[in-house]
């Protein structure tokens, strides 16, 4: 039983990895050190461990799929949504290129959570394969919040080479419909709709 997650539904490919707290700080500094002070101190805590524990075990029990390099200036990443036959565009910290060795291309993994419910995330674009289960999707790219490289090259390997293809396809389309538009790719605000990069 998970704490944070619909035990009513089970992923087809769970991803099965367990999350690095040193990557995910790199990526959420929020979610480790203290910033506020009294009342603000004990929300703030509550807050970040219930994010912290959401990431765990979407990490773990979320479906695992094809996620590929379309940018890395900025460093943009699509991850495939099967059930809705669509991709989110993820931007990273453009250090993560050198970080991660990527370049356009590169194959990762992204484990996605689902919710259901009214219309579907504004910056989707909905394929025809799309299931109608789901109307929006939270994708977490494994390499960048895990050290467990085994596992991920496992399932990475099971995927089939259509997949990859899918996922660079609307990866490429979407930059030419949505150019300059794409989701933060920290775990728990990448469930959130894309908008307008912030250059740093």
């Amino acid at each position: 039983m998970t704490r944070t997650l619909d035990d009513e539904t089970a992923a087809s490919d769970p991803g099965h990895v367990r999350l690095s707290h040193k990557k995910l700080r790199a990526l959420r500094p929020d979610l480790y050190g203290v910033k506020y002070f009294f009342s603000w101190l004990f929300i703030k805590a509550v807050r970040s461990t219930r994010q912290k524990l959401y990431i765990e075990e979407a990490l773990y029990n979320g479906d695992s799929r094809g996620a590929v390099v379309v940018s890395t200036s900025p460093l943009l990443v699509a991850a495939y949504s099967e059930d809705i036959d669509c991709v989110a565009i993820l931007h990273f910290p453009d250090f993560f290129v050198d970080e991660y060795k990527l370049s356009i291309g590169s194959q990762l993994l992204t484990v996605n959570t689902y919710g259901g419910g009214g219309a579907y995330s504004e910056d989707l674009i909905v394929g025809p394969g799309c299931t109608g289960d789901w109307t929006r999707f939270h994708p977490i790219i494994a390499e960048f919040v895990s050290d467990d490289a085994d596992r991920i090259e496992r399932r990475k390997r099971e995927i089939g080479e259509p997949e990859w293809r899918r996922t660079l396809q609307l990866g490429q389309s979407y930059l030419q419909q949505k150019p300059g538009i794409a989701r933060s790719g920290r775990p728990f605000y990448s469930m959130f709709p894309a908008e307008p990069i912030k250059h740093s």
